[in-house]
């Protein structure tokens, strides 16, 4: 993080760049949280800061949302709460296309075990050391990842949606 980026966004941002400084990572902001871009090779040990630092002490992950970038590859998103110091994150992890490997977090965040299978499922991440990488909402066997945008069914969906004004709707 830059100088630059630590005066734009002192509080949160300006706190981990303090103390996991040697952990590449670049910070922004949106509409409610600071937001860190972290490779996935620094992912595991930027978390690990996050969460053993007592002056982070970032304790509870949220949730995890898996997103399409098409041809940028896939994003994982994670979002983290301090109950001690009453601050949140967020922390967005870019895979390469053709490499959607991020390292698990199940063995910080037991919350991260559904999540990462969710994601896995929906989009096709992988998360490198994930004990249970089963399905939970298809059935075992299926090997499509629904949420793709280049999903077959993708562009059916999307007609079939509010979109199709064929119905008579004004949207």
């Amino acid at each position: 993080m830059s100088n630059e980026t630590a005066t734009a966004y002192p509080g949160v941002a300006a706190l981990v760049h303090k103390h996991l400084g040697k952990v590449p990572f670049t910070a922004s902001k949106h509409s409610t949280d600071v937001v860190l871009h972290v490779a996935p090779d620094h992912f595991l040990e930027l978390v690990r800061g996050l969460k053993e630092r007592r002056e982070l002490a970032f304790d509870f992950l949220r949730n995890v949302t898996a997103i399409d970038m098409t041809e940028e590859g896939l994003r994982a998103v994670y979002n983290f709460y301090s109950f001690k110091h009453h601050h949140s994150l967020q922390v967005d992890v870019n895979t390469p296309p053709g490499n959607p490997h991020i390292p698990s977090l199940t063995a910080l965040y037991s919350a991260a075990n559904w999540h990462e299978r969710e994601a896995a499922e929906m989009v096709g991440l992988v998360f490198d050391g994930h004990p249970n990488p089963k399905n939970l909402l298809l059935d075992e066997d299926v090997r499509i990842h629904p949420l793709l945008k280049a999903h077959p069914l993708q562009k059916g969906e999307f007609f079939q949606g509010i979109e199709d004004t064929s119905a008579g709707f004004k949207f």
